[in-house]
């Protein structure tokens, strides 16, 4: 079963604090209209690292929808399937992290100088003070608040959201019943007038199916983790390495995608699919790609699958279902009429 009241909280900062456990950092955010906290876990239960992703120039095709969608700062549920599909985070589905090889463990607290969460969250959320306009996107689960005066930050009352991180792929047991699509926690934060994007995307080890290298491969309508490729991990057999988005003139039938493999044998891409960012679909045919070259796909003019030029993921499916590669690309990169973005 998925989270129960997915929300999004934005608003600016007011300061943060290292709970006492140091499981969590906590966050205390004002929206305009009251204050809130965000529980931002740090370390696993069983006292693990946790996965990180923390790009201080992050670029990805959310960030312009999410401002033109969300122009005041408060708190927003975004439970709805359809809300879901449209804003919710998704590692896996939107590509926002690309090879998950780029996550790394950090430690919650650690000696030396930046080079664990306490001070990578405390530095992108001091920088925000800099910055007057600078908003927080807060992604997670809201909990039931009450009237009484908040555990860590007690002049505000108990309210606020946790699940701060990825919320599939856990394994049977007591946090199976988390996982869900479209709905994985995390802080987006944009500095207006650096026309900048900072993101936080954590993750627990135990999420994934494989570490070193690190692959994750969930289920479209659960979450679960799917298993049977942990012996031989797939990703990346072949790429997505650059699209032509936005063809001069008519767009249909000219748009393009350009693959890569990887290996040293031929692959059949038959039943293979290429997923765009609603979810529409392309199937290939009796198509091969040969060891070691690339092939150029031309989108036909009657598929759904289409590459919008306000913004999109691609994602390569194999015959199994499971995500071999996947990208993304944003409406600034799109707006150039008859360029290939390399991806």
């Amino acid at each position: 079963m998925p989270l129960k009241n997915f929300s999004l909280l934005i608003g600016t900062f007011d300061r943060g604090l290292m709970a006492p456990d140091a499981n969590h950092y906590e966050i205390k955010l004002n929206n305009g209209a009251e204050f809130f906290r965000i529980a931002v876990n740090v370390r696993s239960q069983d006292g693990s690292m946790l996965m990180s992703h923390i790009d201080y120039n992050y670029q990805h095709e959310i960030c312009a929808r999410l401002l033109e969608a969300y122009p005041q700062n408060g708190i927003y549920s975004i439970n709805e399937d359809s809300k879901r599909k449209q804003f919710g985070l998704d590692f896996l589905r939107r590509n926002m992290v690309g090879d998950f090889n780029n996550m790394i463990e950090l430690p919650n607290q650690q000696n030396g100088l930046d080079n664990d969460l306490e001070e990578k969250l405390t530095q992108a959320l001091e920088q925000t003070k800099a910055d007057p306009g600078a908003r927080i996107f807060a992604f997670g689960e809201r909990w039931p608040g009450t009237s009484k005066p908040d555990k860590y930050f007690p002049e505000i009352k108990d309210q606020g959201i946790h699940d701060i991180h990825m919320n599939q792929g856990n394994p049977p047991g007591r946090f199976e019943k988390d996982n869900g699509v479209f709905q994985d926690g995390g802080l987006l934060i944009y500095y207006p007038s650096l026309g900048r994007w900072t993101a936080i995307l954590l993750a627990f080890q135990t999420q994934f199916n494989t570490l070193r290298p690190t692959t994750l491969h969930t289920d479209d309508v659960t979450g679960n983790r799917i298993g049977g490729t942990e012996p031989k991990p797939i990703d990346g057999e072949v790429l997505i390495i650059a699209a032509l988005v936005n063809p001069r003139g008519s767009e249909k039938g000219k748009e393009k995608v350009y693959l890569l493999n990887t290996s040293e044998q031929d692959i059949s891409l038959k039943g293979w699919k290429l997923v765009d960012r609603n979810r529409q679909e392309y199937v290939f045919g009796e198509q091969t790609i040969t060891a070691a070259s690339t092939l150029i796909l031309t989108v036909p003019a009657s598929s759904n699958f289409t590459l919008g030029n306000s913004g999109g993921t691609i994602t390569l499916l194999n015959k199994a279902g499971l995500k071999i590669s996947g990208v993304q690309y944003t409406k600034e990169q799109a707006s150039a009429e008859g360029k290939v973005i390399k991806l």
